[in-house]
């Protein structure tokens, strides 16, 4: 079987997701039997008057920046006068935000109107990207010692520190970084699935729905966003918050995924499993 390199497999996941959104559209607006069902999951007693999709034809939205964004739904159903906005994952794991760090700091801080704190910014550009003294932190002695040749080439290489590193150069930072993340994880969650940089409510998914009609497997599973994040603050939840073991420690795992390094950016991942561990769908 023919392999896709990385910048093919993107494409294919890009196409592929909107065939998919496209295929389930029809099925609500033509099939009566599906679009009732899905009613019934949305606890919707209105009749459908519209289902659309973003999909190839999708139009950016306004950003908390003043500019342009992408919008985290990809479906959206009239009824009435109501609209539900659905997010759409079509696989059972990957990709559901990427974003650079100073994005991320000055969109997370618009979005909730909240400051990251100065330590916790500092540990985000330590562990990701964006610190200035990285070379001269690997530099020192002290921080080498038990550490593997190839974490520490990794470490030099992709200009981050692993949380080993992190942790031995400044465990206050490492426990103020998963501390925030611990506080933080409905606004995370919220960030991911719902928001993105989205600066208008309308713009805003309602539910994530795992689905797919084309030809990967998933388990159909239905969340409705606000629901989904009360659930992920659980003390059982937010205990699931800590960094990853393999290479020293270059993931931060979270009760929906974990995020990781890519690219010099954050990049946070969904996991359906895990989703499904921690909270309830419809």
């Amino acid at each position: 079987m023919a392999t896709r390199n990385r910048a093919e497999g993107w494409k294919h996941a890009k196409l592929s997701g909107h065939s998919n959104e496209t295929i389930i559209t029809d099925k609500i607006n033509l099939d009566n039997k599906f679009k009732e069902a899905l009613a019934s999951r949305l606890n919707i007693k209105s009749t459908l008057k519209l289902a659309t999709v973003g999909g190839l034809n999708e139009t950016n939205v306004l950003d908390v920046f003043g500019g342009k964004t992408k919008s985290k739904t990809d479906l959206v159903l009239e009824w009435g006068a109501t609209k539900t906005n659905i997010s759409i994952k079509k696989s059972a794991g990957g990709q559901v935000y990427l974003i650079g760090v100073q994005r991320f700091i000055d969109g997370f801080e618009k979005q909730f109107d909240k400051v990251i704190p100065a330590d916790v910014e500092r540990g985000i550009r330590l562990f990701i990207a964006g610190a200035h003294d990285v070379q001269e932190i690997l530099a020192e002695k002290r921080l080498s010692t038990g550490v593997k040749a190839q974490i520490r080439v990794y470490e030099q290489v992709k200009n981050r520190l692993t949380w080993q590193t992190l942790e031995k150069y400044n465990a206050e930072l490492t426990e103020c970084l998963l501390d925030w993340f611990k506080s933080n994880i409905k606004e995370l969650a919220l960030f991911c699935f719902q928001r993105g940089l989205a600066a208008n409510k309308e713009d805003w998914a309602d539910f994530v729905w795992y689905h797919n009609e084309v030809e990967e497997e998933v388990k159909d599973s239905l969340f409705n966003i606000n629901e989904m994040v009360e659930e992920l603050a659980s003390q059982k939840s937010i205990a699931q918050i800590v960094p990853g073991t393999v290479g020293g420690g270059t993931t931060i795992k979270l009760p929906f995924g974990f995020l990781q390094w890519h690219q010099a950016q954050i990049q946070f991942h969904h996991q359906q499993k895990v989703l499904l561990q921690n909270c309830s769908p419809k």
